[in-house]
């Protein structure tokens, strides 16, 4: 297996850093093919669209993350699996972030060395 953690990291930057220009967001499309699914507080989606469409709701419009950890491992067919914690801001509420966990299950695309999507997904918000 290639590094896993440097996969990881990649991954991540590149994601929160589109997530949280929300013009960008769309281009979240690409990590995603239709057998993809994201399950966000407890929703299941499937699919590019579906789960880009979830991220572009408009209450989502301002979002800001700020990241605490990130753990990878090596997963089956030479995926990567990536948990993330951090906290995220909306509407430029700094003063309430609120925390999160995410979970990411890279696959590596069939065809294209070195590439990788998100086969799974799935965030909670953390509460207690």
């Amino acid at each position: 297996m290639s590094d896993f953690n440097s996969i990881a990291s990649a991954f991540a930057g590149h994601y929160y850093t589109t997530f949280d220009n929300y013009e960008a967001r769309d281009g979240l499309a690409s990590l995603y093919r239709p057998e993809s699914m994201l399950t966000w507080e407890g929703s299941q989606l499937q699919g590019a669209s579906s789960i880009v469409e979830q991220l572009k709701k408009p209450e989502l419009k301002v979002v800001k993350h700020q990241i605490a950890s990130q753990d990878s491992q090596p997963a089956p067919g030479n995926g990567v699996l990536v948990t993330v914690t951090g906290s995220l801001a909306i509407d430029n509420a700094f003063d309430k972030p609120m925390l999160f966990t995410e979970t990411f299950n890279l696959a590596p695309i069939p065809g294209q060395p070195g590439g990788f999507f998100v086969y799974n997904q799935i965030f909670r918000l953390v509460f207690g």
